[in-house]
């Protein structure tokens, strides 16, 4: 057993008279070095516990609590700002989702006015390719309208969107490994 102050003496004089504490560090530093080694020196090292030295003067540079703050700022910012980032990413899917719907329903409505009025004209309107045909989208558009499908649990029209994404495209080999999870999901959602 060591002969000096237990750990909760030293605990006790750590944190109500460090001067005290300086001086028993002094002490057993050069009479006992292994109890020093063992018992003092690890309120010394640990940077949570304070940022005075052992000559009982505060230390400059701020310490671990300063450290610690800036890290959780950081950290939450980091994390508002992906959140942000995601709500607004998930706003663009469900406009550009809304946007292909109108689009139709307009393109539809034209189609069906130039009939009405045209009805003499022998000369049929050049078909139109629908904005939601999935030729006409990108490879981006289609991988993220299979993605909401997917999440919607409709996997045939998810499976449709993502196979027309071609190799080559930054998002074939996601869109590839959604369509291997969508066989998976088929099988154990039902």
């Amino acid at each position: 057993m060591a002969n000096g102050p237990s750990k909760q003496d030293l605990e006790m004089y750590w944190q109500s008279s460090r001067q005290y504490f300086d001086e028993l560090a002094q002490y057993y530093k050069t009479a006992d070095p292994a109890y020093y080694k063992e018992f003092i020196e690890p309120f010394y090292s640990n940077p949570f516990r304070s940022s005075y030295n052992q000559s009982g003067t505060k230390s400059s540079g701020g310490g671990g609590k300063f450290v610690i703050i800036i890290f959780a700022l950081l950290l939450l910012l980091g994390v508002g700002g992906a959140s942000i980032f995601l709500f607004m990413s998930s706003d663009s899917i469900t406009k550009k989702i809304e946007n292909l719907g109108s689009d139709r329903k307009t393109t539809e409505n034209t189609r069906t006015t130039e009939k009405e009025t045209t009805e003499e004209k022998t000369i049929e309107p050049s078909e139109e390719v629908e904005p939601d045909d999935p030729s006409e989208l990108s490879g981006e558009d289609n991988f993220i309208i299979g993605a909401k499908y997917i999440g919607e649990k409709k996997y045939d029209k998810a499976a449709y969107h993502l196979n027309r994404i071609k190799p080559g495209d930054k998002r074939y080999k996601e869109a590839q490994q959604l369509l291997e999870s969508i066989k998976f999901l088929k099988k154990y959602d039902k």
